[in-house]
Order: structure tokens, then sequence, then C-alpha cells
């Protein structure tokens, strides 16, 4: 995360803000088949609880006063 504040008058202030998330692209599996019965056993399960989102980029600006 970066964050630079720009003041504007006296405590009026905008602060810009660039965000990345899994910057390095990582593969993040959560669980694996353990289920030897499974035709899957030992590959990644899928898992609701762990991020599965690929490099993302997020860009914001929050005015104080």
């Amino acid at each position: 995360r970066l964050q630079q504040r720009i003041p504007i008058v006296g405590r009026v202030a905008v602060d810009g803000i660039f965000e990345v998330f899994n910057l390095f692209n990582h593969a993040n599996f959560g669980d694996y088949v353990t289920n030897e019965s499974n035709a899957r056993y030992g590959q990644p399960a899928f898992s609701p609880n762990v991020q599965y989102f690929p490099r993302m980029l997020q860009f914001g600006v929050r005015a104080t006063f």
C-alpha cells in the first residue's frame, strides 16, 4: 500500500491510496483432497475462505476535514 496526503487548506486534506493484492500472482490453495477414494486425491480443493483472485490493483481517494 502506498499513500500520499495532500494538504488543501488548514485541516482539510486529500489522501491518494494505491494498493496491490497478490503482487507476485502466487496461487493460493487452501486444502488438498485427502480422501483416497476420491478421483481428485492429492489435488487442491476449492475453499471459499481462501482468496483465489489473481493480481489486483486498487486506487482510492479519501478526503479528511
